[in-house]
């Protein structure tokens, strides 16, 4: 029994790793243990690596290192993808082949569709792209207004010589701009966006059922032996035995290759479930944490634009179509706005400031929580989900 304690912490060891490595820069996790542990495992970790490297190699091993490193993070590359795969293979081999005898008829049943369709799910994912073309520039320019905080109208993209969509981001990794981009993935090879974002969700329910499911039947088979091979009054004596850790070796297998993987996969999910609750993607929640950190430093300042301008237009001549809209304009500056000043059209920043004589101008308001600050994106959860998969939103909202 003591190896099988000794797999099971190389299991959640590797499964905390990949937790900190793929989660540790995101904004919700600033300022905690993980961002910190995220830095020891790619900063303080790699420097101190390199100093002795420099001193005993004359920084050969580092150099190979960051050449390796480069390839495998930031280049699309079937790797990732591979070892991903490899996982769910092998833990499907160590868990069915032993089970299979001893499940009953509904169980033979399930267990294929279970394994099946992550499977299926992993491949939409990687073949269905998110990616603006010519074709489909004019659509994706219709699909979000600008909201003026996060995305502004007449920015162009540098590499595709687009006018960037709202909520799109270009990727260095695939060499495109992606529509709603959320963020690429190492795993699929591929950005989560607009089009593959429905199969993405599945794909992570998939595999969190599929897991807990074979959890909870190697636990059941893990029962039935104890129930088995012991009568209740000497199973604990009898759990040290080498010739009894033996008999449940495939059982216990079966839990730990299933149960150790599970939290990360949990994980996942309730990450993204928590983005479709905000109304918000991974890429914008690195945003809207930046306005964060500006508003706790007082340099946010708010008012409307009805109080700005005296013939306010809509945002885009499509804003009319989104069930959510909104009067505000945000700028950040370290002064209050000043009468007279003019705004950048396309940021949030002040284009000219006056004398420094002109006083403060009163319809600005210095903002102290991000509650007063709308998302129109956020929809509510239901409306959220719907429009994250590529459902047409039903109710109107408004605030």
């Amino acid at each position: 029994m003591g190896a099988l304690r000794t797999v099971a912490l190389v299991i959640l060891a590797i499964s905390l790793f990949t937790f900190i490595a793929l989660f540790g820069r995101l904004p919700a996790f600033r300022k905690t243990p993980v961002a910190f542990l995220h830095r020891v495992l790619w900063v303080y970790l790699p420097n101190g690596i390199a100093v002795v490297d420099n001193r005993l190699c004359g920084g050969r091993v580092m150099r190979c290192w960051n050449r390796s490193g480069s390839y495998i993070l930031k280049e699309n590359h079937p790797l990732v993808l591979i070892f991903f795969t490899s996982l769910m293979v092998i833990g499907e081999i160590v868990f069915v082949p032993a089970a299979w005898p001893r499940l009953s008829s509904l169980h033979r049943f399930w267990v294929p569709v279970a394994i099946t369709f992550p499977y299926v799910l992993l491949y939409k994912c990687v073949v269905t792209k998110s990616f603006i073309t010519d074709e489909n520039h004019e659509e994706e320019m219709r699909r979000y207004p600008y909201d003026r905080v996060l995305f502004h109208p007449g920015h162009r993209c540098s590499t595709c010589d687009f006018l960037k969509p709202a909520r799109s981001k270009h990727c260095s990794f695939c060499q495109a701009c992606v529509s709603r981009h959320d963020h690429h993935c190492v795993w699929l090879m591929n950005c989560v966006g607009a089009n593959n974002c429905v199969y993405f969700i599945s794909l992570l329910v998939s595999l969190s059922v599929m897991l807990i499911y074979g959890s909870y039947l190697g636990k059941s088979l893990l029962s039935e032996s104890l129930d088995q091979l012991a009568p209740p009054e000497v199973k604990i004596a009898m759990q040290g035995w080498t010739c009894f850790g033996r008999h449940l070796s495939k059982d216990w297998n079966s839990v730990l290759t299933d149960g150790d993987d599970c939290p990360l996969a949990i994980s996942f999910l309730a990450y993204h479930t928590y983005l479709i609750w905000a109304g918000t993607t991974t890429n914008e929640s690195s945003k809207w944490t930046d306005w964060k950190e500006d508003v706790e430093d007082g340099l946010v300042f708010k008012t409307k634009r009805s109080l700005i301008f005296e013939n306010p237009l809509p945002m885009d001549p499509h804003d009319q179509t989104w069930p959510v809209h909104t009067d505000q304009i945000l700028v950040t500056d370290e002064d209050p706005p000043t009468e007279g000043c003019l705004l950048m059209s396309n940021s949030n920043c002040i284009a000219h400031r006056p004398g420094s004589d002109v006083p403060p101008d009163p319809r600005w308001k210095r903002l102290r929580s991000m509650k007063d600050v709308d998302n129109i994106y956020d929809l509510g959860f239901w409306d959220n989900l719907r429009d994250a998969v590529g459902l047409s939103v039903r109710r109107p909202v408004s605030n």
